[in-house]
């Protein structure tokens, strides 16, 4: 008998190299995984203004990190700064989801706060509590990142953000995966992003039906984003990582069978 996920094709669109996971859990179960990046994730030059925020981290009580990309520029950058990762002692992490949280014991510290979920919203519903009136907050942010936290937080401290990184179109994108999409000879597309979401049909714009489009996504605020732009998502993961997208295309399947 064969496995659940024999000869589907699956094609992430995850920033090159951010796949790994995804792809040993499928072909464990003999499923092809196709990357096929719709963004690129590039550090940003910081103007005199985020140096100077950056050298006065000690008049900072929080520090909130909500991705991965976030910690890894900032600490890049004040590694650049100090030649060191030290941070002021008093200077509290806080970081969305587990898998961020993780990325920090590779520059010798760790989160006083985790937000369990991996939502802005999970995060601030909780995190607001934890936030004392008039203290300083840095966020090490993207280009495209919301504000919903910066938004709730800012009603009892004070707020800044500094762009580390942007996440734009890559300069160029697997033309082979892309035909598979418009020539429909895939199962799923993965997308964990809204800019993920946006840059794939922005690729097919012309060649292809995106109401058409089978499409999993990681999360809600993914989800979202796709039927903001007219698409039912076919799956929405309960868990926003690589194993809760797995377990959602199993689930699926499972369900097919039936």
């Amino acid at each position: 008998m064969g496995k659940l996920l024999e000869n589907k094709v699956f094609i992430s669109t995850r920033p090159a190299g951010q796949s790994a996971e995804l792809e040993i859990l499928l072909t464990e179960e003999s499923a092809t995984l196709i990357a096929m990046p719709t963004i690129e994730v590039k550090p940003l030059p910081l103007d005199e203004s985020a140096w100077l925020q950056l050298k006065n981290l000690g008049s900072f009580n929080w520090i909130v990190f909500t991705s991965p990309n976030g910690l890894k520029y900032f600490f890049e950058a004040l590694f650049e700064l100090q030649n060191n990762y030290g941070l002021p002692e008093h200077l509290k992490i806080a970081v969305v989801g587990k898998k961020t949280a993780a990325h920090l014991e590779c520059y010798g510290t760790s989160a006083a706060f985790i937000n369990l979920g991996n939502t802005a919203e999970d995060f601030v519903a909780d995190f607001f509590h934890r936030v004392n009136l008039g203290e300083r907050v840095l966020f090490p942010i993207g280009n495209l990142a919301r504000s919903v936290i910066e938004d709730k937080i800012s009603k009892k401290a004070v707020c800044t953000r500094i762009l580390f990184y942007e996440t734009i179109l890559p300069e160029t994108v697997d033309s082979e995966a892309l035909q598979r999409i418009v020539n429909d000879q895939y199962d799923m597309i993965v997308l964990t992003s809204p800019s993920c979401c946006n840059n794939l049909l922005h690729l097919i714009s012309g060649k292809a039906d995106p109401v058409k489009l089978r499409l999993v996504c990681i999360g809600q605020t993914t989800s979202a984003e796709v039927i903001r732009n007219g698409i039912e998502p076919l799956i929405t993961a309960g868990t926003a990582n690589s194993q809760g997208i797995y377990t959602a295309i199993i689930n699926y399947f499972q369900k097919k069978q039936f």
